[in-house]
């Protein structure tokens, strides 16, 4: 098997991880895989040299799944980004209707006098 045909099976097995559905109990799964796919796919890509001719038709099909998998990427990367700051937020209001009064100055309501 040549470098350009096992840099494209991978290039395809991590099209297909990409575009499964992904919810809150598969995603830790599914982000491993696709790391573990993506660090075989650098490796591979150092050893890339210029494709034949014969290749040059499986270079492009490559490059047309990659842009396809840079796009699913994006769209995760923003669906996590989105769940974290939901989390957070659920945190900090959760903290707050625990403690209402937490964010209260202490000195509300007392005079002080800064002259000596």
């Amino acid at each position: 098997m040549g470098v350009w045909t096992e840099f494209a099976s991978i290039t395809e097995e991590l099209d297909e991880v990409v575009h499964q559905p992904v919810n809150e109990k598969n995603r830790t799964a599914v982000i491993e895989e696709i790391e573990t796919l993506l660090d075989k796919r650098a490796v591979i890509l150092e050893q890339l040299s210029d494709p034949s001719q014969e290749e040059k038709p499986l270079v492009q099909e490559v490059q047309k799944r990659d842009l396809k998998i840079n796009q699913k990427l994006e769209f995760l990367f923003e669906g996590l980004k989105r769940d974290m700051r939901n989390a957070k937020k659920q945190k900090a209001s959760k903290q707050r209707y625990v403690n209402p009064y937490q964010s209260v100055s202490g000195y509300d309501g007392m005079y002080l006098d800064h002259k000596k």
